[in-house]
């Protein structure tokens, strides 16, 4: 059974989830699609499906939650493990664009002072150009901030959603976005149900 979410609760829920994307990946406005490239306007939705099923479920999904796991332990030997995996499990050219943002933000964008952890792995990444996955620079930098886990997911999905469709060059009205990334969050195994944070 569906239900319409009142336009004032999207527009809340996206310009906080929008906060936490502003946080974590602070190049978002200049950095491109991170993983989702849909083929145009007419078949987003279709490509969002595809991308869901095919990547965000299988392969990304359970890299987020093992990273902010890792990165809430601060164990930066689980984060280099992670971010490794993640590499490999991705197809070619999802591996490249993730790595091309993550790499971006990481040599460009100095962490906030004390965050330890973004720095090691901001050097691991200036010494192994195979390092540093956008999910794992945004996961770590969310820690950084000591957002919950929920909400990174659900930032990251829109991060993927409206960047992946500005790359090709779709400018999503706000309730489609906050309806594709619903959908996203009620397909994984995480609670669709998301509260509201105040960032």
């Amino acid at each position: 059974m569906s239900h319409t979410v009142p336009a004032d609760q999207t527009a809340a829920e996206l310009s906080a989830w929008w906060r936490l994307i502003e946080l974590c990946l602070p190049l978002h406005d200049t950095c491109g699609a991170l993983t989702f490239r849909p083929s145009g306007a007419e078949t987003i939705g279709s490509d969002w499906d595809e991308w869901l099923v095919g990547v965000y479920f299988p392969v990304l999904s359970p890299a987020f939650e093992q990273l902010l796991a890792a990165a809430c332990a601060q164990d930066l030997q689980a984060v280099r493990a992670a971010d490794t995996d993640l590499g490999k499990s991705l197809a070619p050219a999802c591996a490249r664009s993730s790595l091309g943002v993550g790499r971006r933000v990481l040599s460009d964008c100095l962490p906030p002072q004390g965050a330890k952890l973004l720095e090691n792995l901001r050097l691991w990444a200036e010494q192994d150009t195979t390092a540093g996955h956008a999910a794992t620079v945004f996961a770590v930098r969310g820690q950084v901030f000591h957002l919950p886990g929920v909400q990174l997911a659900a930032a990251f999905l829109l991060a993927e959603c409206v960047l992946g469709a500005e790359a090709a060059g779709v400018t999503l009205p706000a309730a489609r976005a906050a309806e594709l990334v619903r959908g996203g969050l009620a397909g994984s195994r995480r609670d669709a149900a998301v509260q509201l944070m105040a960032v």
